[in-house]
């Protein structure tokens, strides 16, 4: 649960069954109940509820739009690289509607974009995945179909696409497409070799190679692998959690390869069935849960040529935990965390021997946070290193041992985009504000700081790929569309990355304010019929979690809160209170055992300081809703402070933290033995029973019955304790559908419903 992985749910979590067949109420226990209108357990009715109903304009065709183009996301261009000579951008665009993705080149000097390749022109018929490229995806929250990634030689003069599993290297001087010889079932996550020459990749449970040149076919690198002892595929937690995707690594000089064992034969097993095809087995998977067994992780290096592993050796019992894995011409490097992620530690791995030495360590009384974008090794040993130690973010140069050198940047790091060695410089992206951010170089040596490119009223990303001369920019403002540019060094004459993307016909104009004496950062979207001689009903359209930041100036990003508002004539808010990222050490670490808890109490704190600083805003008439851990936050909301929140719709929630995985709930509530206080304080099961006098307020549940990410036993845990209660609730499962929903048509009709309850209980 990334901080990605809620935006996403947010903006693509919109699928709900066309013409959904809920079961009866029973007679004794209230399965569902209908509660557009209920306020405190009583019903508007009649000229009460007219009366008190907001103003409203429900836009359908609006809502079908951003259904049909992902948000207006269809079209813009993805993993935009620049080519090692300067010369060229690569990307990735599919149309405005239509979700396969085509891989297309920009000449930089001509200013001209052209379609390099289609996936019909590789291959016909229907796109399949294997059940491993799904989860993958899942993990990496992909949504689109045709070339989902690609990959360019270290010369630009090869790109590497996969389409159903099957392997494509595309020359760019001549065009021609060749598909590699691979043996039967998909080729998984393949890379390119240093010297372009060959492609690795995992098939079944081990890691196979084959030549980019001939038409051998191809050898095996690894043998052995099962389903539960995998070569070559990173485990879950550091796919979900770690934002580590791959399993296996070339070495520099193409000969070896670094791959990933994981043992997953000691961890639950939970069964996915298919509820429309009961007769079929369902799906089986390895889930790591809190307080229960992990996967067992060892890396070991293979020689192409064949002959034994050489496993490298540190104490996996005390670091069991894989973040990042590092291997250039300098140095190959492991960062590996104990289960609690307080004490962590950069090895130095010796590939012929499998020996490790402590490059550094680091630790934390609370948890220790991953920067994937770190190390990076300079090429006479010295690295790149960011740490938290001194309370917020910083990245520092170290020497070769790891001892400690210059501060390269302070206050306001957020990741390495960039270090070349040449030039003797260093590029980062920073922030001086949570929600906003901006791209700085600054001197190998500390000092020199310089400005790269900043918006006076929005976020810019960057980058460089191999080279160092061009980068690409991806840029949002609070009151425009996202745009993409290609730069040089200089930022001078930047050439505009062409997007195809609908014009969504409206920019969200957010204030932006902060409020309270945390001067916790909020965005506030009111309706276009808007009359500030009204008083209007709030939502808060809840996020809320660690690792992710709701309050940020990027006009798209509201597209959807727009339309609630307008839906419901309502006043949207999302706010970042503590626990969210950007904000210093201290600001998130108080998530520490009040995992739920401390969001909640932020989101009724700031709620009522906007009501007293906007007359506008009626915050008697309060509802909450969002994906993921908003959807947790939404439910807890209702269920546990229903004097404050009068509806929520809470979509894919966790419920009892005792059942997701243990990486990211271990990071914050511990053992579940050792903590069981801390636990159920967290479940929302401890609320399911209102309390005596307590008001009952709506509550819709949305969940999809194949999620593998938060199961949908989760909703049906609570569904149960809210009957035994003889609590009412509505619930929406969605059939087959995953913790990544995106069909049009559903997406279309759950955001319509949700809109509908929500505007239903604010009357």
């Amino acid at each position: 649960m990334r901080s990605h992985a809620p935006f996403v749910l947010a903006l693509a979590l919109a699928a709900c069954a066309e013409n959904p067949t809920l079961p009866a109420a029973g007679p004794t226990r209230p399965f569902l109940r209908v509660l557009a209108g209920e306020v405190g357990g009583k019903h508007a009715s009649g000229a009460d509820a007219a009366a008190a109903a907001p103003p409203s304009q429900m836009d359908r065709e609006f809502i079908r739009r951003v259904a049909l183009t992902k948000s207006f996301q269809l079209g813009t261009p993805v993993g935009a690289t620049p080519t090692p000579d300067g010369k060229s951008v690569l990307f990735l665009r599919a149309k405005a509607r239509d979700r396969s993705q085509s891989l297309y080149e920009l000449d930089l000097a001509k200013g001209r974009t052209k379609e390099l390749l289609t996936p019909e022109a590789v291959a016909k018929g229907p796109e399949t995945l294997s059940q491993e490229e799904r989860a993958r995806r899942e993990r990496m929250r992909v949504t689109t179909a045709g070339f989902s990634t690609f990959e360019m030689s270290r010369d630009g003069a090869r790109v590497l696409v996969t389409l159903s599993g099957r392997l494509y290297v595309l020359t760019r001087a001549t065009g021609a497409v060749k598909e590699l010889k691979t043996g039967e079932g998909a080729a998984i996550d393949p890379h390119l070799s240093p010297d372009g020459k060959r492609v690795a990749y995992v098939r079944g449970a081990d890691v196979y190679a084959v030549s980019t040149d001939d038409d051998a076919r191809e050898i095996a690198i690894t043998r052995g692998g099962t389903a539960t002892r995998t070569h070559g595929l990173a485990e879950f937690v550091a796919q979900e959690e770690l934002e580590r995707y791959r399993g296996f690594w070339w070495s520099p000089d193409g000969t070896k390869i670094l791959y990933e064992e994981a043992d997953s034969s000691k961890m639950d097993t939970i069964a996915i069935p298919d509820v429309l095809h009961p007769d079929r087995e369902p799906e089986r998977t390895r889930y790591p849960r809190p307080g229960r067994p992990n996967a067992d992780v060892r890396l070991g290096v293979v020689a192409l040529a064949g002959g034994s592993t050489t496993w490298l050796a540190w104490d996996r019992d005390k670091l069991p935990y894989v973040a990042t894995v590092t291997w250039d011409k300098s140095q190959l490097a492991v960062y590996a965390l104990d289960r609690a992620q307080q004490s962590a530690a950069l090895l130095a791995a010796d590939p012929q021997t499998g020996k490790t030495t402590t490059l550094l360590a680091e630790h934390d009384d609370a948890w220790l946070n991953v920067d994937p974008s770190v190390p990076r090794f300079l090429p006479d040993g010295r690295f790149l290193w960011s740490t938290e130690r001194g309370g917020e973010w910083a990245l520092e140069l170290r020497g070769t041992k790891g001892e400690a050198g210059p501060t390269l940047f302070a206050k306001g790091y957020r990741e390495l985009v960039d270090v070349d060695a040449a030039r003797g410089r260093v590029t980062a992206v920073t922030g001086d504000e949570p929600q906003a951010s901006k791209v700085e170089s600054v001197a190998l040596g500390g000092g020199d700081l310089r400005l790269v490119i900043e918006l006076p009223d929005g976020t810019v990303g960057a980058h460089f790929g191999e080279g160092h001369d061009v980068y690409v920019s991806q840029t949002t403002w609070r009151n425009s569309p996202p745009r993409w540019y290609v730069h040089d060094l200089e930022g001078k004459n930047p050439v505009s990355i062409p997007s195809v993307a609908e014009d969504p016909g409206i920019v969200p104009q957010p204030e932006v304010v902060s409020v309270g004496p945390d001067a916790v950062r909020v965005a506030i979207l009111r309706p276009q019929s808007f009359d500030k001689t009204r008083k209007y009903p709030v939502l808060d359209a809840a996020y809320g979690g660690p690792h992710g930041n709701e309050v940020v100036l990027s006009s798209s990003k509201y597209l959807r809160s727009q339309w609630i508002a307008d839906a419901t004539g309502a006043i949207v808010v999302a706010l970042d209170a503590r626990g969210t990222p950007h904000r210093g050490r201290a600001w998130e670490r108080a998530l520490k055992d009040k995992l739920g808890q401390v969001p909640l109490e932020g989101h009724v704190a700031v709620i009522e300081a906007l009501g007293k600083r906007f007359p506008e805003m009626d915050t008697t008439r309060v509802g909450i809703y969002g994906g993921s851990f908003g959807g947790y936050l939404a439910a807890l909301g209702a269920l546990a402070r229903p004097d404050v929140f009068k509806v929520a719709v809470a979509i894919a929630p966790v419920v009892d933290w005792r059942d997701y995985d243990s990486c990211y709930t271990e990071r914050y509530l511990g053992q579940p033995d050792a903590n069981k206080a801390a636990y159920d304080a967290a479940s929302l099961l401890s609320y399911a029973a209102p309390k005596k006098d307590q008001p009952v307020r709506p509550l819709l549940l949305v969940h999809g019955t194949a999620d593998d990410n938060v199961h949908y036993t989760h909703s049906m845990k609570l569904v149960d304790a809210m009957e035994r209660a003889g609590r009412p609730f509505e619930l929406l499962p969605l059939v087959g559908i995953t913790h990544l929903p995106y069909e049009p048509v559903m997406a279309e009709a759950l955001w319509t419903k949700t809109a509908e309850f929500l505007r239903a209980g604010l009357r």
